[in-house]
């Protein structure tokens, strides 16, 4: 009993994990990277400089300022940069279009992961093809969708509107659609057992497109504007699969996935992080540390004690790398250390200069 209730247990995190936001545009999201990696390459002469700019702007302010307006000054200018850079980077190095395609990938897996309360599960990024993958696979009580997500700045031409250039888009994302739907009924083909599978083209635009029809049917393939998709989905009729139906196609879809993606770990190590994991991990949590240790400096200098506004910048730096052994609070010490150790470096230019005097 307690064995068939933990591989229950296991079955659902499985589960959760083949519709998590982490497996979305997995080859995407390895393109953007790599942009990002190569014009960091490219261009560090110009990064670091930016990175230590704001640093070198608000220098006068430093010694013209006193009290908690000169820490204040210190702890933005410290934070400013590494913010330069990150935007800098991802907006010249041609990475902020794959990243609004990823936006618009997660839009899709969220509105179809609502779909599970109603019997529906969701795989995403599940590869058939070697170097391809399909964005999501859901099975459910109609049967199998195969659902490609698309962004362009541009209008998608469903209605009388749009570019001209766009059609050759739109035709060129439903054959990798009709393709993909085609890869999965052969793969899964016994399992499936004549079940329908159809294939979905989910369109983003930047441009305003709510005058447009919320879908059309294109051939053998539906493409839905991303803001209706919710309401297409609630259009699918019930009842062509049974519940054991749906576990028969689902155990294949996850054997498929389990594959592949020790395949790709071997081949080519983890994937690459979430666009939200990297601003929570690598921006928000150290800039949550040094603002907290930003005002905390600036409360001690409020004090108005000598020995504190010595001694306070020393304490923490220590504090900063005694949380370092905590490992979910590493990244928002190593923001708490980096604005402490600025402020010991700046209290010691200010030791230095009056003792010179």
């Amino acid at each position: 009993m307690r064995e068939s209730g933990g591989r229950k247990i296991a079955v659902k995190r499985r589960s959760r994990e083949l519709a998590s936001r982490e497996r979305v545009g997995r080859f995407t999201r390895g393109l953007a990277w790599d942009l990002i990696s190569s014009f960091a390459r490219r261009h560090w002469i110009i990064l670091l400089p930016a990175l230590f700019l704001p640093i070198v702007v608000f220098l006068p302010l430093f010694f013209l300022e006193h009290g908690a307006a000169r820490w204040i000054t210190v702890g933005a200018a410290g934070i400013s940069g590494p913010w330069i850079v990150a935007v800098m980077t991802i907006l010249m190095s041609g990475a902020a279009d794959p990243f609004m395609g990823l936006d618009a990938e997660a839009s899709t897996a969220d509105e179809l992961r609502r779909m599970r309360r109603h019997g529906w599960r969701l795989a995403n990024g599940i590869k058939i093809r070697e170097r391809e993958d399909i964005d999501h696979v859901v099975v459910g009580p109609a049967g199998l969708l195969v659902v490609e997500s698309k962004w362009s700045r541009h209008r998608w031409p469903l209605g009388d509107r749009g570019q001209p250039f766009m059609s050759a888009q739109l035709s060129g994302a439903v054959t990798q659609v009709l393709r993909n739907r085609k890869d999965v009924s052969t793969q899964f083909a016994k399992a499936l057992d004549g079940a329908p599978v159809r294939a979905i083209c989910v369109v983003w635009s930047a441009e305003d497109s709510s005058g447009d029809p919320p879908w059309v049917e294109f051939g053998d393939a539906v493409v839905v504007r991303g803001p209706a998709l919710n309401s297409w989905l609630r259009t699918l009729a019930g009842g062509t699969l049974d519940e054991p139906g749906i576990d028969r196609i689902w155990k294949e879809i996850e054997h498929q996935a389990s594959g592949r993606d020790e395949n790709d770990r071997k081949r080519s190590g983890p994937p690459r992080p979430t666009m939200a994991r990297v601003v929570v991990e690598s921006f928000l949590a150290p800039f949550l540390g040094a603002v907290l240790a930003l005002y905390g400096l600036v409360a001690v200098g409020l004090a108005h004690q000598t020995w504190l506004d010595v001694a306070g910048p020393f304490l923490f730096a220590a504090v900063g790398i005694a949380v370092l052994r905590i490992a979910f609070l590493r990244r928002a010490a190593l923001g708490w250390i980096g604005i402490s150790v600025g402020f010991v470096l700046i209290l010691l230019v200010f030791m230095i200069r009056d003792l010179i005097k």
